[in-house]
């Protein structure tokens, strides 16, 4: 794709990722324009305050003078200005595979895996900015240390998050498909999106087809300590670091979980680097900033560099995110955990810091076929937590379907202490109820579930 005067047309703009793209895009002298009939803030209004001309209702007049219409995984293939693009032989493509063709000078650093991508990438996107070399990035939600989740300038290096689902209704490829990475994290694989991956052979198959594309001259960093990543990272016949706690090439030695972050000393083999603080919770985030690290390094940045990035970093939003005052009797923390482990992971992560602190957990499963190809594992995710709500599914992409699965059924399948409530208003009643001095409430959903978090925060300050 050339630059001067194409016009790219968006489907479903107002999405995080896409809005993001198509802003990109503009700064790099396309004309852009979109249709999103179900936009809603804040992304309706983040179009409007940029100045995007955008619409409501598709019609095929939208798409004089379009050529390239951009789509969403969410667009069917039966939208009404795909069918007219398709008509009138204007190509349609992925933003994904958009965002390959922009990047496609650059250095690649793709950070995939089940878990931990945006984290990593917002750190490596942070790091390296802070040390002077300008990447272009794309994060699946706005790192707080940018004022945008994608920046693509033509940069010489680009660091970006690779999602193994499909790229569009269009396109089965995964979206990291299109990224062809020369750097290559994988952080983690496991059975996820079952509406699209029937069992964990197929998530397995993606990831390693991922491998398989890297050059010969790339390099993979991979965490060792997930028996399936290592047998899907041995395939790679080139250069091959590991990290875990133990055991790996890269390791974090002397680990600590702090208030207000986490430190390790980075090992490399024999030798010890140096301390690394990180204002980040859990042991996941001592694995994400440790594949960072390395990464980093070996791409030639000093460790004063990186240890200046990291201390300077400030996350990605709804990533363990308190959302209370910082004196608050009850801290109140928002996070985006939307899987089994990811639930898990989190709640641990908040025994870790607040150690005296008993622990809530709050948590909106994320789709019917998640919810009912994981149920065994939700058995599991929550046996940390000292108490804890279960509420209705959030049904995203699945909202039109039958609901053949509820929250209520993860309370029946958990031996913890869980107390199912469907509507938001008594659930924001009964946490606030449960609630005493000195807890730590973890509310964990993939939208937020109507800023609940907040809410509850917003509440107990009043008490």
């Amino acid at each position: 794709m050339g630059k001067a005067k194409e016009h790219l047309h968006f489907l479903g703009i107002s999405g995080h990722a896409i809005r993001g793209v198509a802003l990109a895009a503009r700064e790099l002298g396309y004309a852009v324009t979109g249709t999103d009939e179900g936009a809603y803030p804040p992304g309706s209004d983040w179009l409007d305050e940029q100045g995007i001309t955008w619409f409501r209702k598709p019609t095929a007049a939208h798409l004089k003078g379009v050529d390239t219409v951009i789509v969403t995984g969410s667009i069917p293939p039966d939208h009404l200005e795909i069918v007219e693009a398709k008509r009138l032989g204007i190509p349609v493509m992925s933003f994904a595979e958009l965002v390959g063709d922009l990047t496609r000078r650059a250095r690649r650093i793709v950070v995939a895996g089940t878990h931990g991508k945006t984290t990593t990438t917002s750190l490596l996107a942070w790091t390296l900015e802070s040390a002077g070399l300008a990447p272009d990035f794309l994060v699946g939600i706005q790192p707080r240390n940018f004022d945008t989740s994608v920046r693509l300038r033509g940069g010489k290096v680009a660091a970006i998050e690779g999602d193994e689902y499909r790229s569009s209704q269009l396109d089965d490829s995964s979206k990291f498909a299109h990224y062809r990475p020369d750097v290559l994290i994988l952080t983690s694989v496991e059975h996820d999106h079952p509406d699209f991956f029937r069992d964990l052979a197929a998530v397995k198959d993606r990831f390693a087809s991922l491998i398989a594309d890297l050059p010969a001259d790339g390099r993979l960093v991979h965490w060792s300590g997930s028996e399936t990543v290592r047998e899907i990272a041995q395939a790679f016949p080139g250069e091959r670091h590991s990290y875990a706690f133990e055991g790996a090439d890269w390791i974090p030695e002397h680990p600590r979980y702090e208030p207000d972050g986490i430190r390790f000393t980075l090992r490399h083999h024999d030798d010890a680097l140096g301390e690394l603080a990180v204002p980040l919770y859990g042991e996941h985030n001592v694995l994400n900033a440790l594949a960072a690290a390395a990464v980093l390094l070996e791409e030639g940045l000093s460790f004063e560099s990186v240890a200046t990035g990291f201390a300077s970093f400030q996350g990605a939003s709804r990533r363990f995110e308190p959302v209370s005052r910082p004196d608050a009797a009850i801290t109140v923390i928002d996070d985006y955990a939307h899987h089994p482990t990811e639930a898990k992971t989190t709640i641990r992560a908040a025994k870790l810091h607040y150690p005296e602190s008993r622990v809530v957990a709050v948590y909106q499963p994320h789709t019917y076929s998640r919810t009912k190809e994981l149920l065994g594992e939700y058995g599991e995710a929550f046996g940390d937590a000292d108490q804890g709500f279960i509420t209705k599914i959030e049904g995203a992409r699945e909202k039109g379907d039958a609901a053949t699965v509820s929250g209520a059924d993860i309370v029946k399948r958990s031996k913890a202490d869980l107390t199912y409530v469907e509507d938001r208003e008594k659930l924001l009643d009964a946490v606030t109820k449960a609630a005493k001095p000195g807890d730590v409430v973890l509310s964990m959903s993939v939208a937020g579930n109507d800023r609940f978090a907040q809410a509850l925060a917003e509440r107990l300050e009043r008490m």
